[in-house]
């Protein structure tokens, strides 16, 4: 049996109390604009990237994996012999940076090149700035880079003819 120390109609106030300022502050963050700040995309590629995808699949059929957005750190790493106090630095240039299409082997998800398309924006000096630094980490690790214009239409034979070397293991 249960004994209270106050009458069980104090509880049900302080019950009732507390679910109202739950309330009062679910309805005060959700006016702040905090309590759905975020919403789905509707997707993750562009529609430029997605037709250009869609070319890729066609090109490569099952030579290699198209993996799209990957994070560039998710490709590379800075390396063991860099002193601690400098890992983060190297680290958060490329924590934050993506690719827009990694090609892999089937066989062992070893990454075969990348591919940045590229629209208006990359003739930004703060987007020439960031494809000089994507270009330069990728040569300094071996990794090929293609950079393919925007289009309306791609040559597939020329997409194939460029991408070809990197396909070879």
């Amino acid at each position: 049996m249960l004994y209270l120390s106050f009458p069980p109609e104090q509880l049900v106030i302080g019950m009732a109390t507390f679910i109202g300022l739950a309330l009062l502050w679910v309805l005060w963050s959700a006016r702040k604009g905090q309590y759905k700040a975020y919403e789905r995309l509707d997707s993750i590629l562009t529609p430029p990237e997605q037709y250009f995808y869609r070319c890729l699949l066609s090109v490569l059929k099952d030579r290699a994996l198209v993996m799209p957005k990957v994070r560039i750190a998710d490709i590379i790493k800075v390396r063991r012999h860099i002193p601690r106090q400098y890992f983060w630095r190297y680290f958060s240039r490329i924590s934050q940076k993506h690719i827009d299409f990694v090609l892999v082997d089937p066989k062992t998800f070893k990454t075969l090149c990348v591919i940045e398309l590229d629209d208006k924006s990359h003739v930004r000096i703060d987007r020439m700035q960031r494809d000089w630094f994507v270009n330069k980490i990728m040569v300094q690790t071996g990794i090929p880079i293609h950079r393919f214009p925007v289009r309306r239409r791609y040559n597939r034979a020329e997409i194939f003819h460029v991408l070809r070397p990197s396909l070879v293991a």
